[in-house]
């Protein structure tokens, strides 16, 4: 079990680390109109939740 978590936790940060500089790349040239206090970083999620899960 442990080396199948290692095995996903490994593929998920390959993939975070082949798109990042996709992400600071839009993040550094989308240029906003005013100055911001905050920004939304991801979209809004909507979850279900299901009792007992």
């Amino acid at each position: 079990m442990a080396d199948k978590e290692a095995a996903f936790d490994d593929a998920e940060y390959k993939k975070w680390k082949k798109n990042t500089p996709f992400l600071y790349d839009l993040v550094l040239t989308h240029a906003l109109e005013w100055p911001s206090l905050t920004a939304q970083w991801l979209p809004d999620e909507n979850r279900v939740w299901r009792q007992g899960s």
